[in-house]
């Protein structure tokens, strides 16, 4: 599964944690080990994300899956909060 793509559409994208965070497309992209291109091209269609990228940027911006996927404000981010 690791290098699998995840079908899923995704409620904050890649483009708008970079934002929240505060860093350039060159910050971020030398902090998840990747490319300005790479990360252009995850900031315009986060489809293209395998869960490995995935985990790598929920580390980097502190924030969950759950929470990347769905919002601040689901059940299951409730349930973990717990």
């Amino acid at each position: 599964m690791p290098n699998e793509l995840i079908p899923f559409e995704i409620k904050h994208s890649v483009l708008d944690l970079r934002v929240r965070a505060g860093l350039s497309q060159a910050q971020a992209a030398a902090k998840l080990g990747i490319s300005e291109p790479t990360l252009r091209k995850w900031e315009n269609d986060s489809s293209v994300l395998s869960y490995k990228d995935m985990l790598r940027i929920s580390k980097l911006y502190g924030v969950p899956l759950d929470y990347i996927f769905f919002g601040p404000n689901n059940a299951f981010s409730e349930i973990t909060k717990q």
